[in-house]
């Protein structure tokens, strides 16, 4: 799962791919999840992120792809939370030399 952070020293918007390792016990009345360890698998920048997302992304986005489609995509080959999704999308953008006039589809240009 990858969160996005800022950096404390200078600010900059870093990715940490997280591993977490929980334990749930259930009972007859109600489930508990206790986590025991969360693992920084990887750190990187936005751009860095697109850059590899697009490796995987190639055989998924075509011309008029929809932005929830794409945040879908996202969630679910890279486990991106829907919080971030906008903001990989708009680095996406970038990368990918799209624009989006209508808000919700992606073109190329």
């Amino acid at each position: 799962m990858y969160i996005k952070t800022n950096c404390p020293i200078c600010g900059e918007s870093l990715f940490h791919d997280l591993r977490i390792y929980e334990k749930q016990t259930i009972t007859a009345d109600s489930s508990e999840r206790e986590i025991r360890r969360i693992d920084v698998l990887e750190t990187c920048t936005p751009e860095e992120l697109a850059r590899s997302a697009l490796h995987v992304l190639a055989d998924h986005v075509y011309n008029g792809i929809s932005t929830n489609e794409l945040c879908k995509i996202l969630r679910e080959k890279f486990g991106v939370l829907e919080q971030y999704c906008c903001d990989l999308i708009q680095q996406l953008k970038i990368e990918m030399d799209m624009y989006c006039p209508d808000r919700q589809h992606l073109y190329y240009v």
